[in-house]
């Protein structure tokens, strides 16, 4: 699919599913508890997880590239029991899995039956402080047992499958070389982010671009994200499911992927064609003003570089295809 200049893969490297989307933890950058009783919650039945993993199987054969799936945008995979069946029938098919957990639920039992049952994948553990009560007031979890689930992993797994993903949300003096020790003795580095107001839905920073010109990391361009009812959302940022671009219940990853609805959102978002004041991107802090002059410096940069960027960037996705 071309949009403007701009080359397109007729289909997605990587697919997010919600196997459900319940979570135990409530961070506090993170939309979840203020949308949890606004939105349909539920369990992707088995028959729709196994179309969308098989219909992905089959593009990777038809166009030779090395899938990435990971669970979950909306939810805590470790809430499931039988997590271990889900990651089994993903990896049979020749595709690269990786968990994003906060690890409060990772069970030395459920880790067991993971590792029994093959499971090669990588885990991205949200951890977003060092300390009981900053730990406790940001998660909205009790510290103690996560840091046992994530020690009995690290004696169980290899570490360079094993990452981290951390939010500095208004840490207390201190808490980051705390945080830093704590990793440094488990034996990873520490890299610290900063969280992003979720296309608005996050009350952290007010902003609104009104003429639109980009999306920063490009996700609509490698990433489909797949909601418990085979909903695809426009990005994972869109949480409260505003922007639906097609049901894999009703069509097939290439469908959507390439589907007329997916198109006139990437022409609103690149090419600046009008769009929904209410549109999603026009509050995320990830999308590129028409005025800004990171647009400016893209638009004199040669088109093979803005390629080859946009090509590393997609190789890059998913801590699976970090470390193959």
């Amino acid at each position: 699919m071309k949009i403007g200049k701009i080359e397109r893969n007729e289909y997605p490297i990587g697919l997010i599913v919600d196997l459900h989307d319940y979570c135990n933890a409530r961070c506090k950058m993170c939309p979840y508890d203020s949308l949890k009783d606004k939105i349909h919650h539920g369990f992707m039945d088995l028959s729709l997880y196994t179309k969308i993993i098989d219909d992905f199987s089959c593009l990777m054969r038809d166009y030779n590239f090395q899938g990435v799936l990971t669970y979950c945008n909306m939810g805590e995979p470790f809430i499931l029991d039988n997590l271990e069946f889900f990651t089994k029938y993903a990896e049979e098919r020749g595709i690269w899995v990786y968990l994003n957990t906060n690890a409060n639920l990772m069970t030395p039992e459920k880790v067991n039956k993971l590792i029994d049952a093959g499971f090669k994948g990588a885990f991205n553990i949200s951890f977003h402080a060092a300390t009981p009560e900053v730990y406790k007031d940001i998660m909205g979890l009790e510290i103690e047992k996560t840091k046992r689930n994530i020690e009995y992993l690290i004696q169980r797994y290899p570490k360079e499958r094993i990452s981290f993903n951390i939010l500095n949300y208004h840490w207390p003096r201190g808490e980051e070389e705390k945080l830093r020790y704590l990793l440094s003795s488990w034996g990873f580095e520490t890299y610290v982010n900063f969280p992003i107001s979720r296309g608005g839905l996050v009350p952290l920073r007010r902003r609104y671009v009104k003429r639109l010109a980009g999306c920063g990391p490009d996700r609509v361009l490698y990433q489909m994200v797949v909601c418990h009812n085979g909903e695809v959302l426009l990005c994972c940022n869109d949480m409260g499911r505003r922007e639906i671009v097609g049901n894999l219940r009703e069509k097939t990853i290439h469908e959507v992927w390439n589907g007329d609805k997916f198109r006139l959102y990437l022409e609103q978002i690149y090419l600046g064609k009008p769009s929904h004041p209410y549109m999603i991107c026009h509050s995320c802090d990830e999308s590129v003003s028409f005025w800004s002059l990171r647009r400016i410096i893209k638009s004199i940069i040669p088109l093979r570089v803005i390629k080859r960027i946009r090509g590393k960037r997609e190789t890059r996705w998913g801590i699976g295809r970090r470390i193959q």
